[in-house]
């Protein structure tokens, strides 16, 4: 990728979406169907997920015409010794599970609203595809939605225990706009990968990312990165020398775990305290962290606060952005300090 620029590969993004190679909306955009609407909740200790009116929305094709539950059909084709089509009361007769989970929209920015979590509950994506018999010849899957909205994954997909067919958010049935009656949830990876409107999963002899050129064949594998955030309530926020303030935001990494915060604080990375989520006391390793910081200003005029997570492996932040993920550059917002 260090040979295309970002605008050049927009372009490219752009000619791909038009031979049907790639979403339109694969940057989270507004364009023909497409709609995309950010999350302005704010999440506490108290009440860490997003009630479902305020997650995040974003699709590409518009919301499709969804079948009545009882009529609905999850077809599995492709290299499996068994197709199917599976009504809702067959797939809810497998092993059901919940997981709290943080969804991001690929195109998210630092500091973005296309972030929310919630708990979905499913079962399990490998139980159903290998309960029709996986051909030895298979590699890859090719998942679509009612809207036409495709996601290709590799066969060890099936391997993880978190990825789930989703039929419910937060204790009710999922609604039209987050995919009823089921979707796939695939924590760890972008939103876009997590397809709305199950319709059809299709073994097949080989995968692929998205890409347009050989340089960038693997270039969107919709792995999630280390990302935090400051409340974005703060930015522009006036504060007054001399007298505390408390700065908080969020901070996840897909599977791994947040170990600790840090703020950047009049040029001085500071650690602040996680309040929620933490490795020792731990809800989930694809749910987000809380954190916070008591800061005093010194000196009035314009402060840059900014943040960075780091996991338990030792990993950080991207000091730049690294399209299209350039939700896990560093987040900075701007405070006025007056007398």
């Amino acid at each position: 990728m260090d040979d295309v620029s970002r605008r050049g590969f927009i372009r490219l993004l752009g000619g791909a979406a038009g031979l049907g190679l790639l979403p339109v909306n694969f940057g989270c955009g507004v364009s023909g169907g497409a709609y995309a609407r950010g999350s302005g909740y704010t999440p506490t200790p108290d009440a860490p997920l997003t009630p479902t009116e305020s997650f995040y929305i974003n699709y590409n094709y518009g919301v499709p015409a969804v079948p009545e539950r009882r009529a609905w059909r999850l077809h599995l084709g492709g290299l499996v010794d068994r197709p199917a089509a599976l009504s809702l009361d067959d797939v809810l007769s497998f092993e059901e599970v919940t997981r709290e989970v943080t969804l991001e929209c690929i195109g998210n920015v630092p500091g973005g609203s296309l972030i929310s979590s919630a708990a979905f509950t499913g079962v399990r994506l490998r139980d159903v595809v290998r309960a029709a018999g996986v051909s030895a010849h298979a590699h890859g899957l090719r998942v679509l939605g009612l809207d036409g909205f495709p996601a290709h994954l590799p066969l060890s997909v099936l391997d993880e225990d978190a990825a789930l067919l989703a039929h419910s958010m937060n204790g009710a049935p999922l609604d039209a706009v987050h995919g009823a009656p089921v979707r796939l949830l695939l924590p760890g990876r972008h939103g876009m990968f997590s397809i709305k409107w199950l319709d059809s999963i299709t073994l097949a002899r080989t995968w692929y990312t998205w890409g347009v050129a050989r340089g960038v064949a693997n270039f969107v594998d919709g792995t999630a990165r280390l990302r935090s955030r400051v409340d974005p309530l703060w930015d522009g926020r006036t504060a007054r020398r001399g007298e505390p303030v408390e700065v908080s935001g969020l901070a996840v990494t897909p599977g791994v775990g947040v170990a600790r915060v840090e703020v950047e604080l009049d040029g001085r990375w500071e650690p602040a305290e996680l309040t929620f989520n933490t490795l020792d006391d731990a809800r989930g390793p694809w749910l987000w962290s809380l954190w916070r910081i008591r800061w005093t200003p010194r000196r009035e005029g314009t402060h840059i606060l900014r943040v960075r997570a780091f996991d338990a492996r030792g990993a950080t932040q991207d000091e730049g952005r690294r399209f299209p993920y350039d939700s896990s550059g560093v987040h900075s917002v701007r405070v006025v300090v007056r007398a």
